[in-house]
C-alpha cells in the first residue's frame, strides 16, 4: 500500500511518500520531497506540489481532449498592479488564443 505523508517546515512542506510492498516483493521505499515555499519560486513551488500531490494519489483532471479539464495554474491578483511588460505579454498571450479558438470556428 502507498502512504503519503506530509509534514511542516520552517519554510514550506515535506512530503514523504511510502510503498510497504515495492513490486509485490514486500520492501519498503521511501521518497521525500521538499517543497520550498519562501523566495521568488515559492508560488511555483506550491503549484508543483499540488499537481505532484494529484498525481500521488493517482486523481483524474482530465486532459487536453476532455470538455473540462482542471489545471493548477498562477495568474494576477484581483488587486495587483502589472508592469507595462507584464500586460504586453498578457495581451500576446491572449491573442494567440483568440486567434486559435477562431480558426476553430472557421473550421
Amino acid at each position: 500500500m502507498i502512504t503519503i505523508q506530509i509534514e511542516p517546515a520552517d519554510n514550506g512542506i515535506v512530503k514523504f511518500l511510502i510503498d510497504d510492498n515495492v513490486n509485490g516483493g514486500g520492501e519498503e521505499y521511501t521518497s521525500r520531497v521538499v517543497y520550498d515555499f519562501d523566495g521568488y519560486l515559492g508560488r511555483q513551488q506550491q503549484v508543483k506540489f499540488l499537481n505532484d500531490l494529484i498525481l500521488d494519489l493517482g486523481l483524474s483532471t482530465g486532459s487536453d481532449i476532455d470538455r473540462d479539464k482542471l489545471e493548477i495554474k498562477l495568474d494576477w491578483g484581483s488587486t495587483y498592479k502589472p508592469t507595462e511588460n507584464e500586460i504586453k505579454q498578457r495581451v500576446t498571450q491572449l491573442q494567440k488564443e483568440i486567434k486559435s479558438l477562431t480558426r476553430m470556428i472557421e473550421k
